[in-house]
This record gives structure tokens, sequence and C-alpha cells, in this order.
């Protein structure tokens, strides 16, 4: 492999830097979720129930998801001041460092996950017949949690270095992994026993691993500019500050996302049981992939606004903000009327369950329409953290969940009895308004920053 330098982004067209970080990532992000999706279409052949039940579990899972990304890219962040600065003996040692950051945090989480997974899961809305499909799925994916961090520790290394591609790929080939795996595990093909959802869970944990090995050696290539080396396998008291600098108000910010969703699932499911939990599921499942060019977008937005920061060219790093939103918005707005008009077509792959179906239904006509507010909200977000303010992005994160969403949700079916369309309603009109106060706070904070340069 040829080596790989952080690219220049202080200059050049805006519109192509941002595409050529974002595409690589959009790809990397969507083969994520596949292990997620090829589970639930699976599982979806076992029952509706068995559908919640892995949902259930992978929201769960995405704390632990948001915690081992948010140390990672602490990481990566500083790897690449590192390489920015040529200093490539340090930023070796941090990629190593990060191991055994990834290491630790992997441990212990893996450790809460399962002393606690029945109250997670109960907390979470698995209740009823959900209960004990969920409490198998969740105990053998957790059990591998520190897998989880590792795989997304590689995949922010490789960032860091500006080699977006072969993690894409690398990732591309654990999904097909799992793909054929999991019919023949979980009906017992080829000679396997059948044990349903359990195997799911192994096919995961088994492609992960694949993805682990074949991406280590890679990083371990001497072949590349900056490489992985077990002798700087340390940590250094000043380089984990700056870590844990980046980390901490980011991770906060990040978790709230399955805790929010935890918490609607817990007050909802106790008023519209399991077809509820199921169609919430599914519609979650479906839209991620409506915002997911936003994840991409703002992930090469902190990238070139970062560098543009760090420059002092307070001008470009507006403009990439802008154009970021743009692109944003207009992805996030097409893939949310896609999903209205094709929901046949993405509904029907899962369940044909009426109750379930009406529900999702309900959901996409209402939500998918303010996709493109979501989109947004992610982008101002992680904008803020790339100038160096990670707090604005978690009170913004705070309006939408815990002022907006679940309050107007728990007061519309508890105290006026509406139908579940309130709790989509208020949904779509917390997308509105945090995406409206967002970007107002990122540009006055914008002009802020040019009045003290």
């Amino acid at each position: 492999m040829s080596e790989h330098d952080v690219q220049n982004l202080t200059k050049w067209n805006i519109i192509s830097q941002i595409w050529s970080i974002a595409w690589p990532m959009m790809l990397t992000i969507f083969f994520y979720t596949m292990y997620n999706i090829v589970d639930t279409f699976w599982v979806s052949k076992i029952s509706d129930e068995a559908i919640a039940a892995v949902s259930i579990s992978q929201i769960a899972q995405m704390i632990m998801m948001s915690l081992s990304m948010w140390v990672s890219i602490g990481s990566s962040v500083l790897m690449s001041m590192h390489i920015w600065a040529k200093m490539k003996s340090e930023a070796a040692r941090v990629m190593a460092q990060s191991f055994v950051l990834a290491w630790l945090f992997g441990i212990f989480f893996t450790i809460i996950s399962l002393v606690f997974r029945e109250w997670i899961l109960v907390s979470s809305g698995a209740v009823w017949a959900i209960y004990n499909p969920a409490l198998e799925y969740f105990t053998i994916v957790s059990a591998g949690g520190l897998l989880l961090f590792f795989l997304i520790n590689i995949m922010m290394m490789f960032n860091a270095e500006g080699d977006t591609f072969t993690v894409t790929k690398l990732f591309a080939v654990s999904t097909v992994v799992n793909i054929v795996m999991d019919p023949i595990l979980i009906f017992g093909k080829l000679g396997f026993p059948e044990l349903w959802i359990a195997w799911a869970a192994y096919a995961t944990l088994i492609s992960q691993t694949i993805f682990i090995i074949i991406a280590m050696k890679v990083l371990s290539s001497k072949k590349r500019k900056i490489f992985f080396e077990f002798k700087n396998l340390s940590l250094k008291k000043q380089s984990v500050k700056k870590v844990f600098d980046i980390w901490i108000p980011a991770a906060f910010t990040q978790v709230i996302n399955p805790v929010w969703l935890a918490i609607l699932i817990y007050i909802v499911s106790a008023k519209f049981l399991e077809p509820w939990a199921t169609a919430f599921s599914l519609a979650f499942r479906l839209e991620f992939f409506a915002y997911l060019p936003a994840i991409g977008f703002w992930m090469a937005a902190m990238s070139l606004i970062w560098q543009n920061m760090w420059a002092g060219n307070f001008a470009r790093a507006q403009e990439v903000f802008k154009k970021s939103i743009l692109l944003s918005f207009f992805s996030a707005l097409g893939l949310g009327i896609i999903l209205i008009i094709f929901w046949k077509y993405f509904i029907y792959i899962f369940t044909k369950d009426p109750t379930v179906v009406n529900y999702t239904l309900s959901y996409l006509w209402i939500v998918a329409l303010t996709y493109w507010a979501m989109a947004i909200s992610m982008v101002v977000a992680n904008s803020f953290q790339a100038t160096g303010k990670s707090w604005p992005g978690f009170w913004i994160m705070i309006i939408k969940f815990f002022i907006v969403a679940i309050p107007w949700s728990y007061i519309a079916i508890e105290y006026y009895n509406f139908p579940i369309e309130s709790v989509w309603a208020s949904l779509a009109i917390s997308n509105i308004v945090v995406a409206i106060i967002g970007y107002i706070w990122n540009q006055k904070h914008f002009k802020k920053l040019e009045k003290t340069s």
C-alpha cells in the first residue's frame, strides 16, 4: 500500500473536497449498518417479536458504539494533528495508544452491559414476548463488545491517515461474510444446529473478528506512512488528557441518541404494545439510510472546518459549513421522499402484519418529510466540534429530545390519549426546532470567532 498523507483541505474546490471525504465514509457507515439490517431481515423470518428484540438490543448497543466512536475520534484528531505537524513517531504512538484506550473502555463497558443487561433491556422497552429473545441476542453481542471498540477504533485510525477507501473495502468484506453466515446459522443449514436469534448475534461477532484481523494486518504494514507497532502500546498522560478533552462532551452528545430512543420505546410500548415497538424499530432502520449522506457530510465538514480554522481561514470554514448544510438538506429530503413513495418495497421486506405496516407507514408520512431538518442538526452539532466547542452540540440534542420530543410525546398519549401519530408529530417538530436553533447558534458562533481572531 502506498503512503497516505493528510489531505490539504485549506484550498481547492470545497464541494469536491467534501465529497472526496464523505463518500467513503457513507459507504463505511452503510456497510456497518448492514450488520444490523441483515440481522433484522433474517430474524424477521422468525417473528415480529424477534424484529423488535434485535432492534431494541441494537439500540442499547448503540450506546457502546457512540462511546467507542468518540474516544477513537479523539485519538484520530490527535493523530491527524501530529501527521499534519510531520511528527511521524508521535502519530504512530498515538495510534497504538488508541488501541490501549479502546481495550480499557471495551472491557469496562462490556462488563457493565453484561451485569446490568436485564435492567438495560427492560428500560429500553424489551417487555412481554420481546424480552427473552432480546436478552439472548443482547447477551451474546455484549459479550463481544470489545470487538466493537476495536472495530470503530480501526476505522478512525484509517481515517486519521486519510485512507478512507481501505476501511470501506474491509467493511464490505465483513458485511458479505455476515450476509452469507446469517441464514446458514440462524436456520441451521450446512450441518449447523438451529439456534435462531442467537446465531444472528454470533454471525455478527464472527464477521467483526474477520474485519479486525485483516485490518490489523493492513495497519501493521511498514509500507504505510504511519503503521501500528506493539512497542508503542502505552499511555501518555498529556496525550490521553487531550483525547479526553475531545471525547467527554462528544460522547455525552452521541449517547443522548440511543438513550432517548430507549426512553421513548419504554414510554410508548406500554400504550401501544409490541406492534408499536416493531414498527418504530423498522422505521428507525429505514430512516438511517435517509440521513446516511448527512453523516458523511458532517464528518467531511469536521475535517475541512478543523483544518481551515487551524490555518486561520474563517471565511472558508464558514463556507464549508454552509455547503455541507445544503448537501445534507437536499440528500436527506430526496431520500425521505423516496421512502414515502416506495414504502411498500421497504416495509414488506421485513413484515406484512397490517398493524405494524400501518404504524410504520404513518411514521414515514409524518417524520420522513423532516429528514432534511434532522440532517441539518447533525451537521450543526458536529461543526461545533470542529471549532473546539463540544458542548453546544450536546445542548442541541438535549433540546431536541428532552425538551421537545419526549415530553410532548408523553403528554400526548398519557394525558390526551392521542393516537400514535402524535408521537410521530413530536419527533418531526423536534427535528425542525433544533435545526433552526442550531443553525442560528452556529452562525453567531462563527461571527464571534471572526471578531476575536
